[in-house]
């Protein structure tokens, strides 16, 4: 990786779910780092506690990716929608996580219903406001809703609804 950058073929390089025993095993060779890739949203934050205290103390900022956990926390959910094969089978999608997930987003559309945006601005402006968070990746398979997600990152959510939301993803129980 340092090859890499003293080639001045990337000026920066991160890593994909490393978790503190990962980030552990690195060292002093933690320094070249600078992006830590980790699923992160309301229903899955287990990349925080001492992961998140090594990446801070290291520098190492978070690139979320599945920050509407799967689109569960994105807008309600059609058959069709949970038949889709990255959802189809992953643990989110089945009881009883789906339904404490769908507990989750009815605070997150009591919130959005408040300012006025939709839930996925909401679910994402969470995101983007945590510690240590410098963007995060959203999918999508239609370009329609890419401006939806671009007003995300201007959403200034207040310490009331933060807490909220928040208060409602630490009741939600992700099994690692």
């Amino acid at each position: 990786m340092n090859t890499l950058k003293e080639s001045r073929k990337a000026r920066l390089v991160g890593l994909s779910n490393f978790g503190w025993d990962d980030l552990s095993l690195l060292g002093k060779g933690i320094s070249s780092f600078a992006i830590n890739e980790v699923p992160y949203s309301l229903l899955d934050r287990r990349y925080e506690g001492k992961t998140l205290s090594l990446c801070l103390k290291s520098g190492i900022k978070y690139l979320a990716y599945s920050p509407t956990a799967l689109g569960l926390l994105a807008r309600e959910m059609k058959t069709a929608d949970l038949r889709y094969p990255a959802r189809k089978n992953h643990p989110l999608f089945q009881e009883p996580l789906f339904s404490q997930g769908l507990k989750v987003f009815q605070k997150v559309k009591e919130v959005a219903a408040e300012i006025n945006a939709k839930p996925i601005q909401v679910a994402l402006a969470w995101v983007l406001s945590r510690e240590n968070l410098l963007t995060a990746i959203v999918g999508s398979r239609n370009p329609a809703q890419l401006p939806e997600f671009a007003q995300a990152g201007d959403l200034q959510l207040s310490q009331q609804h933060l807490d909220v939301l928040t208060n409602a993803g630490n009741a939600f129980k992700m099994p690692i």
